[in-house]
């Protein structure tokens, strides 16, 4: 998959790319999708989008945009797929879903807030349910919680984002991230407030490689973002066994999305007068190649024990990108290695991911789209096994939501509690050896590692905002 697809690209003014690596920061299917089926109750038209033949639900996704063209294009594709995969998951084509056919709208949201809210207000008027919500300018949620149901009444549309860069959208009662976010909800408005980290990685590399202190690379294209990535599973693993008893940081730089190599002189001339064993860049894949690049011109190879990288490495294009210079690559993820052949036959859910986006198309930000488009169904199928096929209404579909808590996509993505927006404590690592992402942490195709302790809780006064 070539760099584009995710808006890696050096050009000035992408502010809004580096909120992008703020959330890689910051991780029975064909039976369960017919249920409803075997009632003899005949569809019919219950609510905004669901008439007696389908069920419409929006895509809102940033692609054509000239700041990071086709930035979250993996998103849309991946909802497209998963309708294509619902819809011809049962003997009666097309009535796989509440025995109704799935439609997919999608909107543009064009990396521009007004065509964000646009495309709120269409999804407002035309669809059930807004999923795999992937709008880096969203900032208000207002046109969500303002919309009409078909009686008129403002209940508002459910809303399953992978991208929730504003606290309005993470903490909205109606919104359920497939990203939870690291922020405490109930605690945005007071000082300090309370974040979880998923540092699991972080247990991995100090057991295997003891004392590690380094240098960190967030985001300074926001402060937002830059506290963001500082409060999450990036900057937690400084506090891995307490506060500052973990991957010590020897220096913490503040890079843009746009920066060229010439920037990264100056952090590998501090790796080199601290001697650190670590190093990691919390923005987009570009960032790490560069780093790895600058590192290698400097002479810097074996001193770095730990080079470290989160999902926004998992991708071809950072291999291609990157060579020989990012061997031996650590890859954190939350979510199974679908590119690996061994992992969609260790898992159906993946293999369906990959079967119906396309291989050429699937990425790690359209899993997530994808498994929000999963909760979705299950949202579906609890609200008819309570109600009936005629019991679609948004307020059914928000009380389904609200009770989906362990929640793993049918195991492809590492399990968290959706309702709560409680982060996992689970993860998969992957290093890159000859060029191809290899697991590494547990090694069973399939498998996740998760324990407890992998989340920490921390009290830090950062910004909080939109």
């Amino acid at each position: 998959m070539p760099a584009e697809r995710n808006g890696f690209v050096p050009v000035k003014g992408i502010r809004v790319v580096a909120l992008v690596a703020a959330i890689a920061a910051a991780l029975g299917v064909l039976a369960t999708a017919a249920a409803g089926q075997a009632s003899k109750e005949r569809p019919a038209a219950t609510e905004v989008g669901v008439t007696g033949a389908e069920i419409h639900i929006a895509v809102i996704a940033d692609v054509d945009n000239p700041i990071a063209p086709n930035l979250f294009l993996g998103a849309r594709d991946a909802v497209l797929g998963f309708a294509k995969y619902i819809n011809a998951s049962c003997a009666t084509k097309n009535r796989c879903l509440a025995g109704r056919k799935l439609v997919v709208d999608f909107y543009d949201s064009k990396l521009n807030p007004n065509e964000t809210r646009k495309a709120e207000i269409q999804a407002c008027t035309n669809d059930f349910a807004m999923v795999g919500t992937s709008a880096a300018t969203l900032s208000s949620v207002d046109e969500m919680r303002n919309c009409n149901d078909r009686a008129g009444q403002t209940t508002g549309i459910a809303d399953i984002p992978f991208v929730s860069t504003a606290v309005v959208q993470q903490c909205s009662d109606q919104s359920f991230p497939i990203a939870p976010p690291s922020l405490h909800c109930d605690t945005k408005d007071q000082h300090p407030q309370t974040y979880d980290a998923n540092v699991a990685r972080g247990y991995y590399f100090t057991e295997k490689y003891g004392d590690l202190h380094g240098i960190y690379i967030f985001s300074s294209d926001s402060q937002a973002t830059y506290d963001s990535m500082l409060a999450s599973g990036l900057g937690g693993l400084r506090d891995l066994r307490g506060k500052e008893n973990g991957v010590s940081s020897d220096h913490d730089f503040g890079l843009a999305a746009a920066n060229q190599q010439t920037q990264y002189t100056e952090v590998v001339q501090a790796v080199k007068a601290n001697n650190s064993n670590y190093a990691q860049c919390g923005l987009p894949y570009l960032c790490t190649v560069l780093l790895r690049r600058e590192a290698v011109l400097q002479g810097v190879t074996d001193q770095v024990k730990v080079w470290d990288c989160g999902v926004q490495c998992y991708d071809p294009g950072f291999l291609k990108a990157g060579g020989g210079v990012v061997e031996h690559e650590y890859v954190d993820t939350q979510l199974l290695p679908f590119y690996d052949v061994r992992e969609q036959k260790a898992n159906r859910m993946t293999a369906n991911f990959v079967r119906y986006t396309g291989k050429d198309k699937v990425e790690g930000f359209g899993v997530y789209a994808w498994a929000a488009a999963v909760a979705f169904r299950d949202a579906v199928n609890a609200t008819i096994g309570a109600h009936g096929v005629n019991g679609l209404t948004r307020a059914n579909l928000f009380a389904a939501l609200n009770n989906i808590h362990k929640f793993d996509a049918d195991g492809m993505l590492a399990p968290f509690d959706l309702a709560g927006r409680k982060t996992s404590d689970c993860h998969v690592l992957t290093q890159v050896r000859n060029g191809s992402f290899v697991r590494v942490q547990p090694k069973k195709p399939g498998t996740f590692d998760c324990n407890p302790k992998y989340v920490i809780t921390r009290k830090l006064d950062l910004f909080v905002g939109s």
